[in-house]
């Protein structure tokens, strides 16, 4: 059975959504839907995650337009026009976080239709920072997965406290789950290598470790 904490040796491709990612065709060859999200254009997306694509094609778009009405450069120098050029790109994007967990849960989404075939999953269904496990789905013979999603990216080896904090929480609820797949999915090498090595692996032995945007290729 294939093991997600190992780097996958698939080679990098473009989504539809312009990501790069790996194709994991070596984990699991002659998959029959292999890549069929891939072939996605943004109008089979579900409603809601076709609102929530063109808010950032929205946000995008409006950046530009305040870039290009409005800069600043090291020969006019002035701490207030910079700060308020600083505080309009932050009005501009709004919670950019959420905008990243919602691309990843999209990657998920792939990452569960490859692996398992499931296609009714929907990744705007859940808002991102509710309570309760991130990713609950199941696969067409029933089987039931979790999953918690972590964009998070070390600011010093074996992350910072209150990162750390936060992952174990994850970690453990996965763990205390009753599943039969059980995945933690981060966006990050350095978060991949340390879920992967030391106590982490040692003490979460039934959670699967996904890097969704793996560059070991």
């Amino acid at each position: 059975m294939w093991n997600g904490s190992r780097a996958s040796s698939g080679r990098a491709s473009k989504s539809p959504w312009g990501l790069i990612h790996l194709r994991h065709r070596r984990a699991y060859p002659g998959h029959p839907r292999l890549g069929l999200l891939r072939n996605y254009a943004m109008d089979r997306l579900t409603k809601i995650e076709h609102l929530f694509c063109k808010r950032i094609l929205q946000k995008q778009s409006d950046l530009k337009k305040f870039i290009g009405h409005n800069e600043i450069n090291e020969a006019s120098f002035d701490p207030a026009v910079w700060f308020h050029f600083l505080i309009g790109i932050k009005d501009v994007l709004g919670n950019i976080n959420n905008d990243v967990a919602f691309i990843a849960t999209l990657l998920i989404k792939q990452y569960l239709n490859d692996r398992f075939s499931i296609i009714d999953f929907d990744a705007g269904s859940k808002a991102q920072g509710a309570p309760g496990i991130d990713i609950e789905a199941k696969t067409p013979a029933g089987k039931t997965i979790i999953g918690e999603l972590k964009t998070t990216r070390p600011y010093q080896p074996g992350f910072g406290a209150a990162q750390r904090t936060s992952i174990l929480k994850d970690m453990t609820r996965l763990e205390a789950t009753a599943a039969d797949f059980k995945f933690m999915f981060v966006t990050d090498n350095d978060a991949f290598a340390i879920l992967t090595s030391g106590r982490f692996k040692a003490d979460f032995k039934t959670v699967e470790v996904i890097n969704l945007i793996a560059s070991q290729a």
